[in-house]
């Protein structure tokens, strides 16, 4: 069974990390400052990020870490952390877009965004494409962007992406990982149609448990359940980190390919096959229209890559 331990070295390398004051964002950026890459650790609470990294230097004592303030739910903030980053970083190996929140009640981000859909999806879009010149000139770099199982039951409502006739807070969860799963593997084709090395995978931690789990929608037939079932069929953060570990950093990973669990909750790190709906070319693609529409990011250096077919 693989484990963290056998990360190859990190050396040199420049690792930005979303959601990494807690679960499995801060167990991987415990990883990777063991295996001494420098480590960028991005949240919305620096208050958080001062802790995480003082509990991250008892682990990892010496290691390489700086902290900068992201909020994926504010565009404008997205914007700051990328013209922070790019002032103060040459090089950019590998990009874990791993924050996320799950099934809130219904709201808007500061931009008017369903919740969900904007941190989970469309900040990640903005903060990817805003560092993307930092990517291609670093050799070999990745994007990784933590999806979860849940993509299997969603589907993409583009007559109502914004839940605004109707938000079911699950689906909606749903379609939000949905969409990480067709934007990693639109990026992916788009950077194959210039020639670049970078890749764009994807990975989920399976049951992992983290801050995610404090949840409000919930009924409390699923409460008690859980509580019975998490003992059995969870696993703490740090193997949880493992899948999206083993996709930034192994060097047999492809661009496209998925990471999980071999028994969908817990267990050894597989490749996992995408479903139909997160192998819709034509999503991929509509959704890459829509997010750089929403988002006013366009990934200029990517040309028109248009699809052929």
């Amino acid at each position: 069974m693989w484990s963290v331990n056998e990360m190859p070295d990190q050396s040199g390398r420049v690792v930005v990390i979303t959601g990494a004051n807690s679960g499995v964002g801060y167990e991987s950026a415990v990883a990777f400052a063991q295996k001494r890459a420098h480590v960028v650790m991005a949240s919305r609470s620096m208050e958080k990020l001062e802790k995480s990294r003082a509990e991250l230097l008892k682990r990892a004592p010496g290691a390489s870490v700086d902290l900068l303030q992201l909020d994926l739910g504010s565009l404008q903030s997205v914007r700051k952390f990328a013209e922070n980053f790019n002032a103060q970083y040459d090089r950019l190996d590998i990009l874990m877009n791993n924050a996320g929140i799950m099934v809130p009640p219904y709201g808007k981000t500061a931009d008017g965004f369903e919740t969900q859909f904007g941190t989970n999806h469309l900040g990640h879009f903005a903060l990817t494409g805003l560092v993307l010149p930092k990517l291609l000139e670093t050799p070999n770099s990745r994007v990784v962007n933590v999806s979860s199982s849940a993509y299997m039951r969603a589907h993409m409502n583009f007559d109502d992406l914004q839940s605004e006739r109707d938000y079911q807070p699950w689906a909606a969860y749903g379609q939000s990982k949905l969409a990480n799963i067709l934007f990693t593997l639109e990026l992916q084709r788009k950077l194959e149609a210039i020639g670049s090395d970078v890749i764009s995978v994807a990975s989920h931690p399976g049951f992992a448990r983290t801050n995610l789990q404090k949840i409000e929608n919930i009924s409390i037939g699923q409460l008690i359940l859980g509580v019975i079932l998490m003992p059995v069929m969870s696993q703490s953060a740090r193997p949880g980190a493992s899948y999206q570990l083993y996709a930034a950093t192994m060097p047999n990973v492809r661009g496209a390919e998925f990471y999980g669990p071999r028994w969908l909750l817990k267990g050894d790190v597989v490749r996992v096959e995408v479903n139909e709906q997160g192998k819709n070319a034509a999503d991929a693609a509509r959704l890459w229209s829509i997010s750089e529409q929403l988002t006013g990011v366009h990934y200029t250096e990517l040309g028109d890559a248009v699809r052929v077919g």
